[in-house]
């Protein structure tokens, strides 16, 4: 497909390791030869390549909340490390970066970049909620994500899913423990619900899941009686029998028969809550935008062009064609 762009600006690409081209001197969520790599959130299929970023580049970019959460792992050193707050315009050489809310994980930032020619290119990152959660980019490019970008992706229930997730998990702490399985990020965001809607019962967490949930703490998340499970106060819940474990996602199929099992996924579309056996529960907690919630992203921005980032998982071309077709906007997919 050829397109014709009336900008100066050059176009911004997506490479085939997911690394976003938004500038002469910034790319984002990949590795390429730019002096400053953003990095939009701590999850895995965005930050690859990082510690070959972190030897090449002049800068990583990201949020204080998610650069904290790269150095449990990297070693980024304080003289490459920029980090910057929500709505803080920043000049790179003639460029000017600002970085911008997303709901998704804790930190999870939505990218601006203005170039010398006063054209503006919006990078959304993962997102969900942009009715009410995620605001809309000014831009006069959009690169949007497309991990659900699929018509047969949509969460008619979506509305409910909150509050039947606090009701299972309310009837099944009278019955005993709970463990809930989740990726980083997504658990925090899970204590949070659970904390905000009444559930009182001890959160047990272990090794990285603590230092985590610390982190989220620290960067405004009201989560309190959170004990490592190590800790004298975490050894004193387990015994009692009344407390929710938070395990990673992956640990799920090495589930037991102590307690009632809840895990986390985003792809589940048929209903909010599936029981899979006698104690265990899929539940349909996803910290990505629907199909839906993609349209009504793209369909509120004001860009001109849209891209669809294909470079990871997820359905880029189909949310192309649906944009180009249903919404009548210029569209394509890279890589």
């Amino acid at each position: 497909m050829i397109l014709i762009v009336h900008y100066s600006t050059v176009l911004p690409r997506i490479l085939k390791n997911g690394a976003i081209i938004l500038g002469e001197n910034l790319v984002a969520d990949g590795f390429d030869e730019k002096p400053f790599r953003i990095v939009s959130h701590f999850h895995a299929d965005h930050i690859t390549e990082l510690s070959k970023s972190i030897k090449k580049s002049i800068g990583i970019i990201a949020t204080p909340a998610t650069l904290e959460v790269l150095n449990l792992d990297y070693n980024i050193p304080p003289r490459k490390s920029f980090s910057l707050n929500y709505s803080i315009s920043t000049h790179f050489e003639d460029e000017v970066l600002t970085l911008e809310r997303a709901e998704h994980v804790f930190g999870s930032c939505q990218v601006l970049v203005k170039g010398k020619d006063g054209v503006t290119i919006g990078y959304t990152g993962d997102f969900k909620n942009p009715v009410k959660g995620t605001p809309v980019l000014k831009s006069d490019i959009l690169i949007i994500e497309s991990t659900y970008g699929s018509e047969k992706f949509r969460r008619t229930f979506k509305a409910d899913v909150d509050d039947l997730f606090y009701g299972y998990v309310n009837d099944a702490l009278t019955r005993g423990p709970v463990i809930v399985y989740s990726y980083h990020g997504k658990a925090q965001e899970a204590m949070l619900l659970l904390r905000e809607m009444g559930i009182i019962a001890p959160f047990i967490t272990e090794g990285k899941f603590t230092k985590i949930t610390e982190i989220a703490k620290k960067y405004g998340y009201n989560i309190e009686g959170v004990f490592d499970i190590s800790s004298s106060e975490g050894k004193e819940a387990v015994k009692s029998g009344w407390y929710v474990e938070f395990r990673h996602y992956n640990d799920f199929k090495k589930r037991t028969e102590n307690g009632t099992n809840f895990v986390l996924s985003g792809w589940e579309f048929g209903s909010a809550v599936r029981k899979v056996d006698h104690n265990s529960y899929v539940v349909s907690f996803s910290d990505h935008a629907d199909f839906d919630d993609l349209l009504y992203y793209v369909d509120n921005s004001p860009a001109s062009m849209i891209i669809v980032d294909g470079g990871r998982k997820g359905h880029a071309m189909e949310l192309a064609k649906a944009i180009r077709s249903r919404l009548g906007r210029k569209a394509i997919y890279m890589p």
